[in-house]
C-alpha cells in the first residue's frame, strides 16, 4: 500500500507539472500627490495596512505636492491621482482635462484662524490672508466667508498663495499673514498657541475637501486599474469611519504625535463628515460647481458629469454591498 501511495503522489505531481501555477500579479504602483495629511491620505494608508490594496494588485507612492503643481504633474502623466479635489474642481470648471473620481467629504473641516488681536472677520480688512492656491478650496471658502461679512475679497484683503499648513502656520507665527484656514488638527494647535478662531468654514459653504482626482487621459488609459484602486480606497474609508481606535492609532503614527486628545478631536469631526459611499448627491455637487463658476467668472453651462466621474465608486459600492463586505 505504501508503494502504491508513493506512485500516486508521483503521478499527481507529474500531472500538475503540466499546468504551471500562474505567478501572482505584481502590484502596480500608483503615484498619489497630496498637499497635507487628510482623510483621503488616511484611507489609502489604511487600505495598505489592512491589505486592501494588495488584494487589488495595487501599491501606492505618496508625494507631497500642492494643488496647482499636482494638476500640472497629473496632466504630464507623472502621477496617477491627487487629493487636491478643490483645485481639481477649479481646473475642471476652466475646462482643464481632469475629473474628480471620489468625494469623501462635501463640507470643509477648516477653521479661520487669525492673529491674537483680531476678534472678527470684519477686522481682516487690509490684511494678508494665506491660502494654498488661488482657486483651490481654501481660497473659495475664504472668499465666501469674507463676502458674508461685508468684505470684497478682491479689494479689501490680499489673498496670498503660500502652500500647505507647514508653510502657512510659520507665516502666521511670524505675522507674515494675519489669517488663514487650517484643518482641525492645525486649528487646535494654533488655538493653543494663542491664535484666534474666527469662524468654521462648514457654516459658510458646501465644498469638496476629501477625494481623489485624475486626468481624463489617465482615466481612459486604464479604467480597470482605476476601478481596483477605488475599490481598495473605498474599503479604507469605510474602515476609517467605523473603526475608531485603529484609525486613531494610525493617525497618531502618521502625524508623529502622542497627543491623543488632539487626534481624537480630529477623528471625531472628520468621521461625522465622511461620505462612506465615496460620493455626494448631484444637487450638492452642482452647487459646488456653480460656486466655483462664480469664483472663476465662468459663464458656460457645466453639469456634474463634466467635472465628476463617479461611475467607478458607485460600482465599487454596489459590489461591496452585494458581497456583504464589512471592515
Amino acid at each position: 500500500m505504501k508503494f502504491v501511495s508513493i506512485n500516486r503522489s508521483l503521478l499527481v505531481l507529474a500531472i500538475l507539472s503540466l499546468f504551471p501555477a500562474r505567478p501572482a500579479r505584481a502590484a502596480e504602483m500608483v503615484r498619489i500627490a497630496y498637499p497635507s495629511l487628510n482623510v483621503s491620505v488616511f484611507c489609502i494608508l489604511i487600505a495598505r495596512q489592512q491589505g486592501y490594496l494588495k488584494e487589488e494588485g495595487v501599491d501606492v507612492q505618496l508625494l507631497n505636492i500642492r494643488g496647482e503643481i499636482a494638476i500640472r504633474t497629473a496632466l504630464a502623466g507623472e502621477i496617477d491621482y491627487f487629493t487636491n479635489a478643490g483645485s481639481a474642481l477649479a481646473a475642471a470648471v476652466r475646462s482643464v482635462p481632469v475629473k474628480i473620481v471620489t468625494v469623501f467629504q462635501d463640507r470643509p473641516t477648516w477653521d479661520l484662524l487669525a492673529q491674537p488681536g483680531i476678534k472678527s472677520i470684519a477686522q481682516l480688512r487690509g490684511t494678508n490672508i494665506g491660502v494654498m492656491s488661488p482657486e483651490g478650496s481654501l481660497a473659495v471658502v475664504a472668499r465666501e466667508m469674507l463676502k458674508k461679512h461685508g468684505l470684497d475679497p478682491g479689494k479689501d484683503v490680499n489673498l496670498v498663495t503660500m502652500g500647505g499648513d507647514a508653510v502657512r502656520f510659520p507665516a502666521l507665527q511670524t505675522k507674515s499673514i494675519s489669517a488663514t484656514l487650517f484643518n482641525t488638527g492645525m486649528s487646535l494647535q494654533a488655538q493653543k498657541a494663542g491664535f484666534t478662531k474666527l469662524a468654521t468654514a462648514a457654516d459658510y459653504a458646501n465644498l469638496i475637501e476629501g477625494g481623489f482626482a485624475a486626468s481624463t487621459e489617465k482615466i481612459k488609459q486604464n479604467p480597470e486599474r482605476i476601478a481596483r484602486f477605488i475599490r481598495a480606497s473605498l474599503k479604507g474609508i469605510k474602515f476609517f469611519a467605523s473603526k475608531r481606535e485603529p484609525a486613531i492609532k494610525l493617525m497618531m503614527n502618521e502625524m508623529k504625535t502622542s497627543d491623543h486628545e488632539l487626534v481624537n478631536a480630529i477623528y471625531d469631526l472628520n468621521s461625522k463628515l465622511i461620505l462612506r459611499d465615496g460620493y455626494s448627491d448631484d444637487t450638492t455637487l452642482q452647487g459646488m460647481i456653480d460656486t466655483m463658476k462664480r469664483t472663476t467668472k465662468i459663464t458656460r453651462d457645466i453639469k456634474v458629469g463634466d467635472v465628476f466621474e463617479l461611475a467607478f465608486v458607485k460600482k465599487a459600492n454596489d459590489e461591496l454591498k452585494a458581497a456583504g463586505w464589512k471592515p
